[in-house]
């Protein structure tokens, strides 16, 4: 997993963070007035040997969130179950968070590769399980009507020269491993790339997103808040390959959520690593709210419905600017994003962005969201710079010893007024 921070510069570390939480993101947790919900990315959260400063520094952000999806949990369960361990240290008393994880996606059972699961943690008094968890699948029926739709280019991809290449490749090896079977070659040849073919169309998810429903209860006897947690992580790949996983992804929820009668909540909540190219957010951004109108023209008959909204492709009011949640501060690939029912005023529209900036000092429990910005915190603890003034190559000596020990990706988060505490902003039509 390559190098890590010394004892030394942990103590660094927690010492700078201990001195000024809020200037790196880290939202206060335990809250009676809010919840805190969140996505995070670990990297190969699995193994814990050699990962105990980092599990511990990890459970000290994942500990003030009432909900935190994880991605890239890794089969055995060690790494989760040994952050919840941590998670408990960090609150007053025991047994204040429970799990809900996923079965492995990714890979062909009895296959080689990465396979990951899709986790939650939640705080048991402040968020409850409800009766659903699932996948989102696509049918056999669904694949083949993808396939048929999209035939022609499909057809042209598999004629290319890339796929003869590919093929030709293939055979080789399927040679190769005859081979070592009947004992004429000395070791395990290497093994060729899977073909890289481009089918032009979405298919099905490269890893089955997971969901599972949940209750906020709500103060003074007023009704819950229910909703369904869509926990994914999309494909990285060609940017097309990114797009079209993510518009399938948006398709499945906005039509779900035009089947209300049918749902065993009424609203989604979407917690991932999306993989989105957002490098450019001004454009970026244009591309997600034109599918969303589209969607929404197609499921509710209008493009101006406001039941879906995705915080983080904006500026953040306080400082005007997007929020990046990959390490390197050079995209923005993690995002939360709120779908609601028809009858929902609990959670937030992009209406509820003009009050933040005013409201946000005098009411603490109000809607906020931001990124633990530890890569910060790091460069800023060990060399006294900020991230982004840091030259490329401190830059990667910085990165090699937490890329792969803590993450590569940086937490997200958002806080909502707890429901039942006051009555939601009247800001127009959804």
């Amino acid at each position: 997993m390559g190098s890590s921070f010394s004892a030394a510069e942990w103590d660094a570390i927690e010492a700078e963070l201990d001195g000024d939480e809020s200037r790196y993101g880290l939202p206060e947790g335990g809250r009676e007035g809010s919840l805190v919900l969140s996505s995070f990315n670990i990297r190969k959260l699995g193994k814990t040997e050699g990962r105990t400063r980092e599990l511990r520094f990890l459970a000290k952000f994942c500990a003030r969130c009432d909900l935190v999806a994880i991605q890239e949990v890794q089969d055995k369960l060690a790494g989760l179950l040994r952050l919840k361990e941590e998670m408990e240290k960090q609150v007053a008393g025991g047994d204040e968070f429970a799990v809900v994880v996923s079965d492995i996606t990714g890979q062909v059972p009895g296959d080689s590769g990465m396979s990951e699961r899709l986790a939650f943690i939640f705080r048991r008094r402040r968020i409850r399980r409800a009766e659903m968890a699932s996948d989102i699948s696509i049918d056999a029926t669904g694949v083949l009507l993808n396939m048929a739709r999209h035939r022609g280019p499909i057809n042209a991809e598999l004629a290319s020269e890339r796929v003869v290449a590919y093929e030709r490749a293939y055979r080789q090896y399927r040679e190769e491993l005859d081979k070592y079977v009947a004992g004429t070659a000395d070791r395990i040849p290497d093994l060729p790339k899977k073909p890289d073919v481009d089918f032009k169309t979405f298919l099905t998810f490269t890893r089955t997103p997971h969901v599972a429903a949940f209750d906020a209860p709500a103060a003074h006897d007023k009704p819950p808040l229910r909703f369904i947690a869509v926990n994914t992580h999309l494909v990285y790949g060609r940017m097309a390959e990114r797009r079209r996983e993510f518009e399938a992804l948006l398709e499945w929820i906005i039509y779900r959520l035009r089947d209300d009668d049918r749902l065993v909540a009424p609203n989604f909540i979407l917690l991932g690593d999306l993989n989105l190219d957002f490098d450019r957010p001004q454009k970026d951004r244009a591309v997600i709210e034109d599918r969303l109108k589209t969607l929404n023209a197609i499921a509710f008959g209008r493009t101006s419905n406001r039941r879906a909204y995705f915080p983080f492709i904006d500026p953040h009011p306080a400082t005007g600017k997007v929020f990046r949640t990959n390490a390197r501060h050079n995209q923005t690939f993690d995002q939360i994003g709120f779908f609601l029912g028809k009858d929902e005023r609990r959670l937030p529209n992009d209406l509820w962005r003009g009050q933040m900036a005013t409201r946000r000092p005098d009411d603490p429990d109000g809607f906020d969201y931001g990124v633990f910005n530890f890569a910060d915190l790091f460069a800023r603890a060990l060399t006294g710079k900020a991230y982004l003034r840091l030259s490329k190559s401190e830059k990667t000596e910085l990165g090699k010893k937490f890329e792969h020990r803590v993450s590569d990706h940086m937490p997200i988060w958002v806080r909502l007024p707890r429901p039942g505490m006051k009555e939601p902003p009247e800001l127009g039509n959804r």
